[in-house]
C-alpha cells in the first residue's frame, strides 16, 4: 500500500500488520500515559483523508509548502491548494459516514455558500448507486490512472512546444518570450512590452485527438467572455511586509 509511505517511522511495522492491501486503517488515539487505545477516525487505504465517525468533518493530507504558499482571505481564514483526488476521496469518506444522518447532512450543507451545493457532491449520488464490488473498484482506479497518464503526456507536449522544445506547426500569433504557467482560468500568460503599452496574453491549450475544437471548462469560457467584451478591470499591489512584521498592500 503506497499510503503509508507517507509515515516513514511506522511503514516498516505497519506492511507487516497489513491483512487486506485494499482496505484502509483505523485511526487510534494513545493518551499519555495511558495504554488504552480508543478509535477516533477512518483512514483511507492511499493515506490522503479521514473522515470522523458520527461527523461531518474529516482530515485531509496537505503539503508543506502549499501550507508556506496559502493565500489569506480574510481576517481570519486562509485558502490553500489541496489536490484534487485528496478533496473527492475526503468527499467519499465522510458521505460514507453520515449517510441517513439527516440531521449531519443538513448540517454541513447549511455551511455552504448560497447556490454553491448544486456543484459539490451530494449524498443523493450515493443512494442511487449500489456499493460497487471491489473488482469494479480496480477497474475504475485503473481507468482514473490511465486518463491520468494521458493527460500527463498531453500536457508535456504542449508545455515542450511552449518552451521551444518541440517545433510548432506554425507561427504563433502571439510573443511567447516571456510566458507564464496560470493555475487559474487558462495554461499561459504570455506577457510583452509594444512602445509602451503592456499587453497580457492569455492562452488556453489543448490537445485533441478528433477533428473536433476542444470545449473549455466553465471558468476558462468565463475568463476568455470577459475578456473579449473588455469587462476586466487591471490593479497593480505592491506586497511588502515591514520590520515589525506588519503587511501593507500599496498600490
Amino acid at each position: 500500500m503506497m499510503g503509508i509511505e507517507r509515515f516513514p517511522e511506522a511503514k516498516k511495522d505497519l506492511r507487516r500488520a497489513i491483512l487486506h492491501k485494499d482496505r484502509g486503517f483505523a485511526v487510534r488515539l494513545t493518551p499519555n500515559g495511558s495504554t488504552r487505545h480508543v478509535k477516533v477516525a477512518n483512514l483511507d487505504q492511499d493515506c490522503l483523508a479521514a473522515s470522523i465517525p458520527n461527523s461531518s468533518q474529516g482530515f485531509i493530507l496537505v503539503e508543506r509548502e502549499h501550507l508556506e504558499q496559502r493565500v489569506q482571505i480574510s481576517d481570519t481564514d486562509s485558502s490553500i491548494t489541496i489536490s484534487e483526488e485528496a478533496s473527492i476521496r475526503a468527499i467519499e469518506m465522510i458521505d460514507a459516514e453520515i449517510s441517513g444522518n439527516k440531521r449531519l447532512i443538513a448540517k454541513w450543507r447549511n455551511k455552504l455558500a448560497k447556490g454553491f451545493a448544486a456543484f459539490g457532491y451530494s449524498l443523493r449520488r450515493i443512494s442511487r448507486n449500489p456499493p460497487k464490488s471491489r473488482r469494479e473498484k480496480r477497474l475504475e482506479e485503473e481507468v482514473r490512472r490511465l486518463q491520468k497518464q494521458i493527460n500527463r503526456d498531453s500536457g508535456t507536449v504542449i508545455e515542450m512546444q511552449i518552451a521551444g522544445l518541440i517545433p510548432m506547426n506554425s507561427r504563433p500569433p502571439i510573443p511567447l518570450r516571456n510566458i507564464h504557467q496560470m493555475r487559474y482560468g487558462c495554461d499561459w500568460l504570455s506577457i510583452a512590452w509594444k512602445n509602451d503599452k503592456l499587453h497580457l496574453f492569455f492562452i488556453e491549450s489543448n490537445l485533441t485527438t478528433t477533428d473536433s475544437v476542444p470545449s473549455l471548462t466553465k471558468n476558462e469560457a468565463r475568463m476568455r467572455d470577459a475578456i473579449r467584451r473588455g469587462d476586466v478591470k487591471v490593479r497593480y499591489f505592491h506586497h511588502w511586509v515591514d520590520q515589525d512584521g506588519k503587511m501593507h498592500w500599496d498600490r
